[in-house]
């Protein structure tokens, strides 16, 4: 007997090899902007999930949007970033905060996913 097909387990996997692969061989300012779309991606997706009633869904694209500000905290180099990195710093830590205390509030879910858009284009500008 065959288990049954779960579509969310193959698109999950998926999303894993789509990233897998953009990341491999990529610079560290791509990296980096990667980061940035899955960061908009999950947030996309936990508003979705909100605004559908799929609270398991979007706590689990919360999660993932906190796991992925932790990286971009992490990756910061303070040193050579100088007053940039510790302005993205606090940056992140707020947007950290913000998506602790959103609960059901799909609004501060979309703040966040904007002052991320906002931060997306302005890191591209820079890159390109």
């Amino acid at each position: 007997m065959y288990p049954r097909p779960n579509p969310l387990r193959a698109r999950n996997r998926y999303q894993v090899l789509d990233l897998s692969s953009r990341m491999e061989g990529a610079s560290p300012h791509r990296l980096v902007a990667i980061l940035y779309e899955e960061l908009q991606n999950a947030l996309d997706s936990a508003i979705r999930a909100r605004e559908s009633g799929q609270e398991v869904a979007a706590n689990s694209q919360m999660a993932r949007a906190k796991s992925i500000l932790a990286a971009l905290e992490a990756g910061l180099d303070f040193d050579r970033g100088g007053e940039l990195a510790t302005t993205l710093c606090g940056v992140y830590r707020a947007m950290q905060r913000q998506l602790a205390t959103a609960g059901q509030d799909v609004e501060k879910l979309a703040e966040v996913r904007a002052g991320v858009a906002n931060i997306a284009q302005s890191w591209r500008a820079l890159v390109a």
